[in-house]
């Protein structure tokens, strides 16, 4: 009876290949141990970015300020990665972003005490600045975190951080500001210590030095992302991710640049939506094993804007609060897809995470302050602000037809690794995942879902061409993943991988 409950037990909190739990114990076992700090660590910066940048309890921003902050962070990104392409991530370089993150946005917040205590706005701009610049090593010391996690893991803690940050959002607006200004100061400080105590559970997790994880020394991209129709793909995305942040940009200033303001309550069910929203991904992804696709959740986005839109020209008495509400929910959600899929590039390319970083959220902050200093200049001059709403319709069909084209990256959309389960598999693929010595040779050597499948089906005698059909790839892909194998494996050939496979399978025996 008690080994009838134990296979129960372990039947429930089974995880599969792709991270796809099925349980709550199993989702609560997987996702919140080991890095429970960091969890909230990111919570707390994304608090500290709404609570600072996006002024997000009296408006959608601070203005031009911020238009102005962002272009700074951009130039700051520039050059930072410039120089640590040229000097490489070493320690030193490391250090760098974290301790000016940490040390710009405590100033930052120690000005918006300032301005708190002497009841006035004359920091406003130079702690919105200075905190913006902050944000570039704030950002990218988490980066260095997202990295190193497997897809599920990396999906949610930017889910997750984000409905954290809501919440904490939410009870931040109701309380005293001076205290809350109190807590915001040490807010920097937190994220930079579960930042710490993250890397080194990580660097436990996979038995790396302090002095190889300062070097970088984690495992090398497959370089699937540089595979023809894929490349082409991924560069679509960029493009689409470029093309919104300008929209966005436009919608926020519209018509004439000026700071769109909202009341605190609608603030709050501004924080509870996205809030309700990211739960409710979460759970339909890392718990009932539905797919992530970018093409969904594109279209989601865009229903936000494309109502923001038609709410701008009804012309209704409170129409314009409700599009900025609207908007204000697409700036947040916005968040999940750019840094997940910077992070899921970035693991599928030869250009360290942080290049990809730097150039597609660099890339998406410079377009979006574009386009709202294209309003805030052009704006006042038109006759009738209805040639801005056609700009935004066309440049909103254009970002949309760039993902949501069927089949724009082949077979595959962007964020397959949270895709297939195993009863989606093709008919051979499942009957080889029966062969339980392949999933523990998997494990024991790091493989991913996918190379899994292609050890199994090569264990089975299949061709290239064979895998490449049962897995919906190409055969250079096939290729690209088969050598990413042999390296994990340390062989050089099929037959040594079939000897391992086979020794493996002895010694399990």
């Amino acid at each position: 009876m008690r080994q009838r409950e134990e296979s129960n037990a372990a039947a429930r909190l089974r995880v599969d290949r792709y991270l796809h739990t099925g349980s709550f114990p199993a989702f609560k076992a997987t996702f919140l141990s080991g890095f429970v700090l960091a969890f909230f660590g990111i919570g707390f910066y994304r608090l500290w970015y709404q609570f600072n940048f996006y002024n997000l309890h009296f408006s959608a921003d601070v203005g031009m300020v911020t238009v102005g902050a962002n272009i700074a962070r951009v130039a700051v990104i520039a050059v930072l990665v410039f120089l640590v392409y040229r000097a490489g991530f070493t320690r030193a370089t490391r250090s760098v972003f974290l301790w000016s993150g940490f040390l710009l946005m405590t100033a930052s917040s120690l000005l918006y005490l300032l301005d708190l205590f002497f009841d006035s706005t004359q920091f406003e701009a130079l702690r919105v600045v200075v905190g913006g610049i902050g944000l570039v090593g704030g950002e990218i010391i988490w980066i260095f975190f997202f990295e190193r996690l497997k897809p599920g893991q990396m999906f949610f803690y930017a889910a997750g951080g984000l409905a954290l940050s809501c919440v904490l959002s939410l009870l931040l607006g109701y309380i005293d500001a001076v205290f809350a200004g109190v807590i915001n100061l040490f807010v920097p400080a937190f994220s930079v210590f579960a930042y710490w105590q993250a890397m080194s559970k990580l660097d436990e997790r996979d038995g790396v030095s302090r002095s190889s994880a300062d070097q970088g020394a984690f495992a090398a991209p497959d370089l699937l992302y540089e595979d023809g129709e894929l490349k082409k793909g991924v560069l679509q995305v960029i493009v689409a991710f470029f093309a919104y942040g300008l929209l966005l940009g436009i919608a926020l200033g519209y018509p004439d640049g000026r700071l769109r303001e909202l009341s605190q309550t609608v603030r709050s069910v501004h924080q509870v939506l996205v809030m309700v929203l990211v739960l409710g991904v979460v759970w339909l992804v890392l718990i009932r094993g539905r797919s992530f696709k970018l093409s969904g959740y594109w279209l989601f986005q865009n229903v936000l804007m494309m109502a923001s839109i038609c709410l701008l020209v009804s012309g209704w008495e409170g129409s314009e609060e409700a599009s900025t509400f609207l908007l204000t929910n697409a700036v947040t959600c916005f968040y999940i897809p750019l840094v997940f899929f910077i992070c899921l590039i970035g693991r599928h390319v030869h250009w360290p995470t942080t290049l990809v970083y730097a150039v597609v959220y660099g890339g998406s902050l410079l377009c979006m302050a574009i386009g709202r200093m294209v309003v805030y200049l052009v704006g006042p001059t038109l006759d009738h602000s209805l040639w801005l709403i056609i700009v935004m319709a066309l440049v909103a069909l254009a970002e949309t037809t760039l993902i949501m084209r069927p089949r724009f990256m082949g077979t595959h959309p962007i964020g397959f690794e949270l895709e297939l389960l195993p009863k989606e598999l093709p008919l051979k693929v499942r009957a080889a995942h029966e062969d339980h010595s392949v999933g523990a040779f998997a494990a024991d050597y790091g493989l991913t879902g996918t190379e899994e499948a292609i050890v199994c089906l090569i264990a089975q005698g299949r061709s290239r061409s064979f895998i490449a059909r049962e897995l919906g790839y190409s055969e250079n892909t096939i290729r690209n993943y088969t050598r990413t194998v042999y390296r994990k494996a340390n062989v050089h050939s099929k037959q040594e991988l079939l000897d391992k496979l086979m020794a493996a399978r002895g010694t399990g025996s």
